[in-house]
């Protein structure tokens, strides 16, 4: 792993105060050593700037399925009282983004390839990230960090996530217990997470056996006949949208497979963005996944979300949150 974020974040100075970064698209672009403002048009993205504490240069953003006024939205606020200002729900323009002259624009690497060749007529570095894999999430974060200077931060985020991770993967084998069959639901009760998702690799390191693993694209809408023929032993229902344990519960073809008569569905939490996404809290989600998945194990989710929100976002969870991230 690490040879490989070596080859990723190749790093060489350009000139005084500059240096060569390579991004997640193999693109080379030369940025400043000091970068003072930065615009963000990957939500993704967004949420790492505030996890590698450098929310203070975010001068214009998008985020992650975020709404004034929302528990998430006053999470959040708390830790970065001028969210308002910075913050856009719209997809910004090309005027909108040389308005804030940033130092760096953040960007997707899967959607905006694009933008970021209207921003080399104005000399201004733009990033491209893919952070959709657990091994993006860890090439990202290590050029995020290089890219603002705070390789230290960006290291012990990493090492948080492959701590974490060794951990529930050495429980898991230790106790020898069989991998749950699961299933991921979306905004529908039968619109299910692909096997090219990140929600399937969530599954898998959480210890469990991700049913749509052979499913490609995006999410994917199936019949009751499949997800009887499937029979989950556990359903995880995604933190957005109105899909309840208790509307599956209700469905009499829900009723029918293992995880209903278990009493095994269960809707992930969301703090700041949803846990089953690729942002700084989905190592939580996966904690959560292999708590659910692995009860022996007696992870104790609470307690790492109150530290890792403490360390990493400077957020201390109300004892309301923390009950029920412990539930």
């Amino acid at each position: 792993m690490r040879k490989l974020l070596s080859l990723l974040v190749a790093l060489s100075f350009a000139a005084s105060g500059q240096v060569v970064l390579v991004d997640q698209a193999g693109r080379q672009e030369t940025v400043p050593t000091e970068v003072e403002r930065v615009v963000s048009l990957y939500g993704v993205a967004t949420l790492y700037l505030y996890a590698l504490g450098q929310q203070g240069k975010l001068s214009l953003g998008t985020y992650v399925g975020l709404k004034p006024g929302s528990p998430a939205w006053e999470a959040l606020l708390a830790v970065d009282p001028e969210l308002e200002a910075k913050y856009t729900r719209q997809k910004l323009s090309l005027e909108e983004v040389l308005a804030q002259a940033p130092d760096l624009v953040l960007a997707s690497g899967a959607q905006e390839q694009e933008i970021a060749d209207q921003f080399t007529t104005f000399d201004i570095p733009v990033l491209l990230f893919n952070f959709e894999t657990l091994a993006g999430i860890h090439q990202g974060v290590e050029l995020l960090g290089a890219a603002l200077g705070v390789q230290e931060r960006a290291a012990a985020l990493i090492g948080y996530y492959q701590a974490r991770l060794q951990g529930v993967a050495a429980g898991v084998s230790q106790a020898g217990g069989s991998r749950p069959r699961v299933l991921f639901v979306g905004t529908q009760p039968f619109r299910v997470a692909s096997g090219d998702m990140f929600q399937s690799e969530m599954i898998a390191l959480a210890g469990g056996i991700s049913l749509t693993a052979g499913l490609s694209g995006y999410w994917q809408d199936v019949s009751a006949e499949q997800v009887l023929l499937w029979d989950p032993e556990v359903v995880f229902i995604a933190p957005y949208g109105r899909v309840c344990p208790e509307d599956l519960l209700a469905d009499p073809v829900w009723r029918g497979v293992a995880a209903a008569e278990s009493g095994r569905i269960h809707k992930m939490p969301r703090i700041i963005s949803p846990w089953d996404v690729p942002t700084p809290e989905s190592i939580l989600g996966i904690l959560w996944m292999a708590a659910k998945l692995h009860p022996a194990l007696a992870l104790d989710v609470a307690g790492e979300a109150r530290a890792f929100y403490r360390d990493f976002f400077g957020y201390e969870l109300p004892p309301e949150l923390v009950e029920e991230i412990g539930r």
